[in-house]
Order: C-alpha cells, then structure tokens, then sequence
C-alpha cells in the first residue's frame, strides 16, 4: 500500500490545520500544522506537537465517512477497502460533516463561507417537488440534479438553503459553500413517521430546557417530507459560514462501530462513565449535565432508545465546546424490526422497564453529579408528568401510536422516580429485547 497524505481544513482559515497520513503498512496518523487555532479539531486530538497514531486518528476521522451508496460507489471505482479511511477521504473529503475538508497536499482549502446573494441558484416550487418525488421513490435527488452534501441514513436526504425570502436554493455549480437546511423523504409507505419525528421534536423541545434543532413539514398527503434547520451554521446577514462540530463517538476517539455501549469494553464504549468526561470538558458542565440528563429521560419517555454516540454532538466555537443542540428524535419503540434496548445503559438496566432507582441515581453520579438530590429528582419528576399530560391528546393515524409508546416508558420511568401518576391506559407495545 502507497503511503497517502491529505491536508485537513477546517472553514474559514486560509491554511491547513493538520495532515492526514496512510502510512505504508495502512496505519494511519495524524498531526497539527500549527498550535494557534482557536480549538482543537476534537476532544479525542487535543493539540500537540506529537502525531496522533491509528487508534486514535481513525476513531475520530473514520465518523467522517457515511456508509452510503457514494461511498460504495468509490470503493469499487478506485479499489479501495472499507477501512481505508485515508483513501476514502481523498475522494469523499470535500464535504465532511461540519467545517472540516480533507484534501490532497496543495490543492487548498475545500470549503468557503457562502453569500446568499450571489452563491446559489434557486429552485422553484415544482423543481422543489421533482426532487422530493425522487428521494421518496428512488432515495437520492434527480439524475441531472447536483446533491451539494450527501448526507448518511436510510431515508432520501438533500441539503438545501434557504434564502431570505424563504424560498430554497442549491450552491451553484462549483461553489462548496454551506446549506441550512436538511429535507429527508421518507418512502411512500413511511410518509407517517414524517408527522411523528415532527410531533417528537416539538414534544422534546417542549418538555426540556435545550435547544431543539427546528422542524418543519413540507408538502402532504403521499409527498412529503421534514425539513430540519442546520445547528452547525451561522446566518449573519446574507453570509452563511458553518460551525465546528463532531458527535459524541469523534469526542471519545471510537469508530462508529462503537456508537452503542454494547459493541464496546469496558475502557473502551460509549457509556455513562464515558459521557460524563465529554461533558466535563464543555464550556458549562453543570449545565451541560443536567441538559444530556433531561435529553435522555424525554428520549426514553418518547420511545427514542436509539440515542446512541453519534446523535448527540459538540459545537467548537471557543476553547472548550458547548453541547450542541438536540437532533435525531425518532419513535424507535414503533419499530418493530429492531432491538429496543437503549444506547447506553442507565446503571444496570438495559431496557427502560428495568430501571430502578438505584440504577437511576448510579447512572446520575455517573455522568458527573454528586449525587442524586431531591431538587434534581423533582425535576425528571416534573418532565414525566408533563410529557404524561400529553398522552391524551395523542389519537388519530400520525399520533396514536406515539401516545402508546408514552404510555408505555412512562410507566417504567415513573416507578424508577417514586411516582404516583395517573397514566391513561393504552394499547400496549411489544418491546424487543436482546
């Protein structure tokens, strides 16, 4: 294997952060350029003079790279592995997630800041509906339609701008400039899980005290789709410029492999424990704490189990990071093709209806409280009952099923939290487990 080195760029900054090395032997490494950024590039690579090594390097780099058909689509073109995370990049790099570009040696900087004046074209309403037509029958955007950021998931994705009228728009032809916006279609026979993802951000941004990425829905009927509002861009003005961030996965230095704690050992998974450090290093930890632990009983109250490592992320603004806000809020207990276990285990339990109050209050001093006090236990006191209070207005095609999956964790978690609360009686779920 030929030795590869890239350059890595982050936004705005008119030289190279870091080189990006594949070694002969395939290992890969990586080190700064220079020891004046504002930020590290991640929790995982703090800056230093010494080369981060493989493990390390490829935990953070390799959560760049969707598994997607683009990616298969080089694999086979050039020959590469599915761990060769550096030759990848030289053809994927361009447009990584957040501000960071990989690039060959000496070409520059991939990514700019956009105008919404003079750096994109708009798309009219029936083009608008082309588009989503496409990413719900076929899961990608038109033949003859440029797709500004693939983004990863199941589901048709497109990256879109808003403009100041707000109608939508793609970066012009050769322009790497930031979107806004993300639209996901789902297929025809999904169109339902538009409405309740829709429904499950607005409960969550409701019931805790973070910001919640903004939704909306777009189109009815058998078309349409949840545009979601970008967390990691800047609007100032007419001028667009993305914000550094990466998941919870880049944070620890795991492979995505690694997102659920299941899949890892014991010093090496995302777990309570493993949270708890990235929160002690954000630019408010208490804050931060108590915002990841309120996230997490809403989540488990909505039937969200799959908030795994890479749906929750950091925003590298100033030396040390903020919690970004919440995002990826999805009914995963109305699937009945999955396992239902949560991400990371709360004390000993890995389902919702197995926590008790002993593995409630262990996994509170986990992620870096004293203990658990009474003040902080009426708080998740007060989130059950209000998300509780909702259930009975959940009825009709796009709703019902969401109040029976409250109905559902809300049990379990009201018994861990020494309640008393009247749940309305629903139909019952059926919870896979492991």
């Amino acid at each position: 294997m030929a030795m590869l080195e890239l350059d890595v760029f982050i936004e705005g900054l008119p030289e190279a952060v870091g080189r990006l090395t594949r070694r002969g032997s395939g290992a890969v490494a990586f080190r700064y350029l220079t020891d004046t950024l504002p930020h590290s590039m991640s929790l995982s690579l703090p800056l230093r003079e010494e080369p981060f090594g493989d493990v390390l390097t490829r935990g953070f780099f390799s959560n760049l790279l969707f598994e997607n058909a683009q990616r298969e689509q080089i694999m086979q073109r050039h020959g590469l592995n599915f761990d060769d995370v550096v030759g990848l990049l030289e053809h994927l790099g361009n447009d990584c997630p957040g501000s960071i570009s990989c690039v060959p040696v000496g070409t520059g900087p991939a990514k700019t800041p956009g105008n919404l004046l003079t750096d994109y074209d708009p798309i009219d309403q029936n083009e608008l509906v082309r588009i989503m037509t496409s990413l719900r029958d076929r899961r990608r955007v038109p033949d003859d339609t440029r797709d500004p950021s693939p983004l990863a998931g199941v589901q048709g994705k497109v990256a879109l701008t808003r403009l100041p009228d707000s109608s939508f728009a793609l970066p012009r032809q050769g322009l790497n400039v930031p979107t806004t916006h993300i639209l996901k279609v789902p297929s025809r026979f999904e169109m339902t899980s538009v409405y309740q993802e829709h429904l499950l951000m607005q409960l969550m941004s409701g019931a805790q005290a973070h910001p919640v990425a903004a939704t909306e829905v777009l189109g009815d009927d058998d078309l349409c789709g949840l545009l979601i509002t970008r967390f990691d861009r800047i609007v100032e003005g007419t001028e667009i410029r993305r914000l550094h961030q990466e998941d919870f996965a880049q944070a620890l230095g795991l492979g995505p492999q690694l997102k659920y704690q299941r899949n890892g050992i014991e010093t090496r998974r995302f777990d309570a424990c493993a949270i708890g450090q990235v929160l002690a290093q954000t630019t408010q930890p208490g804050r931060a704490r108590l915002a990841f632990l309120e996230i997490t009983l809403v989540n488990l109250l909505l039937g969200n189990t799959d908030n795994h490592a890479k749906n929750h992320a950091l925003l590298h603004v100033g030396a040390r990071p903020d919690l970004a806000p919440v995002y990826d809020v999805a009914p995963i207990l109305l699937d009945d093709q999955v396992v239902h276990q949560m991400s990371f285990n709360i004390g000993h339990a890995r389902m919702t209806d197995e926590i008790t109050a002993e593995d409630l209050a262990t996994f509170i001093t986990a992620i870096g409280f004293p203990r658990a006090t009474p003040a902080l236990l009426k708080r998740l006191r007060e989130i059950v009952a209000t998300i509780v209070a909702r259930v009975p207005d959940m009825s009709g095609p796009h709703r019902k099923r969401i109040g029976d999956a409250i109905a559902e964790q809300a049990g379990s978690l009201a018994d861990a939290l020494g309640m008393q609360i009247d749940i309305p009686e629903r139909d019952a779920m059926v919870l896979n487990r492991p």
